[in-house]
C-alpha cells in the first residue's frame, strides 16, 4: 500500500496550490484527479482580477488573454452604467493553461501527480485516512494522514464525512462565440429575472473577435442562456456559431465548518467563492495555501484530528470570512431586488457622477467590499429605498 502524508483530490487551482505548498512544507504530497488531464473540463468564466493573480505566483505570459479595466452594467429596464479605471482590474485567461500550470508548479515542487485516478471512496483507519483509488482492475487502495478535499463543487468524498454544502448552489452556462463587442476592455453584465434569476449574465470579451458570453442563475441555466443569444442584447452583434459550451455549478456560502476528521476542504468544495461575482479562484489560493501549510504540519505532527485541522477553518475565515459573509448579504439582497428596484438603482448611480468615481477607483474584483464601504454611506436618504430587500431578508431570518 502507498502512503503519504497530504492526498490532494483534484487538480484544479486550489488542489494545486494546497499540494505545492504541502510539498514546500517537506510534506510528501500526492494528487489525485479524475480526469484525464487537468485544466478539463473548463467550468469557469476565465475573468481573473489582480489579485488572483498575484496568489496564482505563476507569471502573466502563460494564460493572459486580454486585460480588463472596467464594465457596462445594463439594469432590467436598460439604463445602462459604463465603469473603466485608469489601471487594469482584471484578467481574461485560458483556465486550461492556467491550471496546467499550477499542477505543473506543484509537481516541480515534489508533489506526486495522477491523472486519470477517480477517488472512489474513503475511510479511517487508526488516525490515518484510506482512499479507495480507481475502478474496477485499476482499483488501488492508498493511505494518508490528511486529505485535501479540492473536488469542486459536488465534493462528493468530502460530503461523504461530514463536511456540509455550501448554503446554495446556482447553475451556470456559458459558450465562446464570435461577438463584436464595443470595448475590448470592459465586461458587459445584464441584470434581470427574464435574463438571469438571482444573479447576471455577461459578456466577456477574449481572443480576437470572440467573447464569453454565460450566466449564471437560481433555475436551470441552459433555457436561459439559449435565450439571452437570442435577445436583442446579444443577437445583432453574434458573427458566428458557438464555438465551447461550459455548464456547472456555482456554490455559494461556505458550510459551518470546513474541517472534519483526517479532511480539509478547499475552494469550491468549501463553498470558498465570491458571491457577489461568483469567482472562485482567489479565495481558493488564499485558502489553498493555508490548507497546504496546515495539512503539512499536522502530518509531521501525526495528528489528523478534526481538533487539529480546525486551525485551518480558522485562519482561511480569518482571512477571507468577513468578505464573504458581506458577498453574501449583498448576493441575497439584488437576488430578493425587483427589477423595478433594480431599475431605481441604476437610476440613482447614473445621476451620480461622484459614485461613478469611487466604484472605478476603489473596484476590486476580489474585494469588492471596499468600494461597497465606500459607496453605501454616500447613497444618502435617495438610497434609502433601494436598502428595502435587505429589511425583508432581514425579517424573513435568511440572513
Amino acid at each position: 500500500m502507498d502512503r503519504y502524508d497530504v492526498a490532494v483530490i483534484g487538480a484544479g487551482p486550489a488542489g494545486s496550490m494546497a499540494a505545492k505548498k504541502a510539498a514546500e512544507a517537506g510534506a510528501e504530497v500526492v494528487i489525485f484527479e479524475e480526469h484525464p488531464r487537468a485544466g478539463w473540463p473548463v467550468q469557469c468564466a476565465g475573468l481573473l482580477g489582480v489579485r488572483a493573480m498575484e496568489e496564482s505566483e505563476l507569471p502573466l505570459a502563460k494564460f493572459a488573454i486580454r486585460s480588463i479595466r472596467g464594465a457596462t452594467v445594463v439594469s432590467p429596464g436598460g439604463v445602462t452604467i459604463g465603469f473603466k479605471a485608469s489601471d487594469v482590474r482584471a484578467w481574461v485567461v485560458d483556465r486550461r493553461i492556467f491550471d496546467r500550470a499550477l499542477l505543473a508548479e506543484a509537481a516541480r515542487s515534489g508533489a506526486e501527480v495522477r491523472i486519470g485516478s477517480p477517488v472512489t471512496g474513503l475511510s479511517r483507519e487508526g488516525g490515518r485516512s484510506v482512499l479507495a483509488v480507481g475502478r474496477g482492475a485499476d482499483r488501488k487502495i492508498i493511505e494518508a494522514t490528511v486529505v485535501v478535499s479540492a473536488e469542486g463543487a459536488g465534493a462528493r468524498i468530502a460530503r461523504s464525512v461530514g463536511i456540509g454544502p455550501p448554503r446554495e448552489t446556482l447553475s451556470s452556462a456559458q459558450v465562446e462565440v464570435p461577438l463584436e463587442v464595443e470595448d475590448p476592455e470592459q465586461v458587459e453584465v445584464f441584470l434581470g429575472e427574464g435574463v438571469a434569476p438571482g444573479f447576471f449574465a455577461w459578456a466577456i470579451p477574449a481572443s480576437e473577435g470572440v467573447a464569453r458570453v454565460g450566466l449564471s442563475c437560481r433555475k436551470n441555466a441552459c433555457p436561459y442562456l439559449k435565450r439571452l443569444l437570442k435577445s436583442p442584447l446579444i443577437r445583432s452583434r453574434i458573427r458566428g456559431g458557438p464555438l465551447h459550451l461550459v455548464v456547472g455549478g456555482l456554490p455559494l456560502g461556505p458550510p459551518a465548518s470546513t474541517a472534519a476528521d483526517g479532511i480539509i476542504a478547499v475552494g469550491d468544495a468549501a463553498g470558498q467563492v465570491k458571491p457577489t461575482s461568483g469567482g472562485g479562484v482567489y479565495p481558493g489560493l488564499v485558502s489553498a495555501k493555508i490548507a497546504g501549510e496546515v495539512a503539512a504540519a499536522a502530518a509531521c505532527e501525526g495528528n489528523s484530528s478534526v481538533a487539529r485541522l480546525s486551525e485551518y477553518d480558522r485562519k482561511w475565515r480569518s482571512a477571507l470570512g468577513g468578505e464573504l459573509r458581506l458577498g453574501m448579504v449583498v448576493h441575497r439582497m439584488r437576488a430578493e431586488m425587483a427589477d423595478s428596484e433594480l431599475d431605481d438603482l441604476f437610476r440613482l448611480l447614473a445621476d451620480r457622477e461622484d459614485l461613478i468615481r469611487i466604484i472605478e477607483k476603489e473596484g476590486d474584483i476580489d474585494r469588492p467590499s471596499r468600494a461597497i464601504r465606500k459607496v453605501a454611506p454616500r447613497m444618502g436618504l435617495a438610497g434609502v429605498r433601494i436598502v428595502r430587500p435587505l429589511f425583508r431578508l432581514l425579517l424573513s431570518g435568511a440572513i
